[in-house]
């Protein structure tokens, strides 16, 4: 409280100064001070009631951050359990240096010891069959005439390889032939005769598909090799293989490419980490139910699936919510299904059992089984049209309920978020049976390469990388059009790749 002074109105006391009764104090000197000290008392008080506030502020926070670690520590042990292995993962986004060529000085790769004996294949001094192959009708370099000189003696050429499953040497003798008009000495490939090699093409095409299908590493295919056939080969031997096949499979790859970016069906498209020389790369699908196109690239951003699929592109895309797609020129977008419904079963673990946010989750399981469900029925043809009206109401219904629910757990913000983000790309399957709900065909897909990066870590340059996603594009192509990946590699090495398209998309 307050007092206020007024000199002049002391009311007749002649000692105002001086007060008697205050032991010789001035009244205005104590007014004074009685007003100091409750200016000192309201002073405390409001900084009792800061720190009050400030404390229970800071309470509030103790409180927040416990939430916020409990869940932390749930979804740590969610990721432990979903994955094999944890690894230090780098950061994405970032192009790598472009290698430069060694300077002279500096060091170089390390080559075999001083002293160290070479290994060479041994010549066979017997063959098993003869196989006569007479001259080319036109020359290969100029298509100009050939014919063959009276006093040239025909060329022999010893391959090894497996025919029927068994080791055979074969002898192909050539008659010697001369271009009249470049004057090169020329040949022609026999049957089952790759030219100048001492390896043939059935035992080349096996080593490969060993590799790029099954997923076996370069050391041990010679050793399955030499176990079965007893033929001796050395790894550096199958990178040549490859090398040369992957150079006749171009053609092939580039034309599967533009099947896929023509079609106006459904393609799936996914992505999945590489290891290059302990740096991070990424391999890409693109699919159908005919072709698979395999890219590899250093870059995940989504600027390599335009380029496969081109900006006039007028089908289905189908794909996870990964934002690198959301650019991409399409008919339309679906998106994965089983992706949203994994994703609640993970999250659901992180919310309280019967509250809100663990009903969602559960609905959204529903949701995604129904809508898968009602593919495959419709599919079998199980379903009038009667019942497939009153599925699509009831999916579009609920899609629109789930968008605008109640919700308060962060996890059942963030799938909800995103469910209205892509609103328009989860039923497109509805209207077109074409369109699978799932993108488990790019999953599929992508699996053995996921086998071969757990068994060989990855490649150790971009040009192993490059073959590999050319010879699986191949295979697996191959194999959905009803023949033997082994087969087609068979054919690239014999036949030119014209003839090979026409045998790939007949089918078998």
């Amino acid at each position: 409280m307050h007092f206020s002074f007024y000199p002049g109105h002391e009311r007749g006391c002649g000692h105002p100064n001086e007060c008697p009764h205050m032991g010789g104090a001035g009244v205005g000197m104590l007014v004074q001070l009685v007003n100091t000290a409750e200016d000192s008392r309201l002073s405390l008080y409001r900084q009792l009631d800061a720190e009050r506030q400030r404390s229970s502020e800071l309470v509030t926070d103790v409180l927040r951050l416990e939430e916020e670690l409990k869940q932390a520590r749930l979804e740590l042990r969610l990721e432990r359990q979903n994955k094999f292995a944890t690894n230090e993962q780098k950061s994405e986004g970032k192009d790598e240096p472009a290698s430069e060529p060694i300077a002279e000085g500096e060091a170089k790769k390390r080559g075999a010891p001083v002293g160290h004996p070479g290994w060479f294949r041994s010549t066979p001094t017997q063959y098993d069959s003869l196989v006569e192959v007479p001259m080319p009708s036109c020359c290969p370099h100029c298509r100009g005439s050939v014919s063959s000189p009276k006093s040239s003696d025909a060329v022999d050429h010893l391959q090894e390889d497996i025919i029927d499953n068994l080791y055979q040497v074969v002898l192909y003798r050539h008659q010697a032939g001369r271009c009249d008009d470049c004057r090169r000495w020329v040949q022609q490939p026999g049957k089952g005769e790759i030219l100048n090699s001492r390896i043939g093409p059935f035992l080349r095409s096996r080593a490969i598909w060993l590799r790029n299908i099954i997923g076996i590493s370069y050391r041990k295919i010679p050793q399955i090799i030499e176990e079965l056939h007893g033929i001796r080969l050395t790894p550096a031997a199958l990178i040549g293989f490859e090398t040369m096949l992957a150079d006749k499979a171009a053609p092939v790859v580039d034309d599967i490419a533009k099947k896929l970016a023509s079609s106006d069906g459904a393609v799936h498209a996914d992505e999945t980490y590489w290891t290059t020389d302990g740096s991070r790369s990424y391999f890409w699908v693109h699919a159908d139910h005919d072709y698979v196109h395999f890219q590899y690239d250093t870059s995940r951003a989504g600027q390599v699936s335009r380029d496969i699929l081109g900006e006039d592109f007028c089908g289905t895309l189908v794909t996870d919510c990964y934002s690198g797609y959301h650019a991409s020129a399409a008919g339309a977008k679906q998106k994965c299904l089983a992706h949203l419904a994994r994703t609640a079963g993970d999250w659901q673990k992180l919310t309280e059992i019967d509250s809100l946010d663990y009903l969602f989750f559960e609905e959204i399981k529903q949701f995604v089984k129904r809508g898968c469900e009602f593919h495959r029925q419709r599919g079998q043809g199980r379903l009038t049209k009667k019942q497939q009206a009153t599925e699509k109401a009831w999916l579009r219904g609920e899609q629109s309920r789930l968008e605008t629910c109640l919700v308060e757990h962060e996890k059942a913000l963030t799938l909800q978020a995103r469910i209205f983000n892509h609103t328009l790309e989860w039923l497109v399957f509805l209207d077109d049976p074409r369109v699978e709900p799932t993108n488990n065909m790019a999953e599929r897909a992508l699996r053995p390469l996921v086998v071969v990066r757990k068994i060989t870590f990855g490649s150790r340059s971009d040009a192993g990388a490059r073959r590999m996603a050319k010879l699986m594009t191949v295979g697996e192509t191959a194999r959905r059009n009803g023949h033997r990946a082994s087969q087609i590699y068979f054919e690239l090495f014999t036949r030119p790749p014209d003839r090979v398209l026409r045998t790939l998309y007949g089918g078998a």
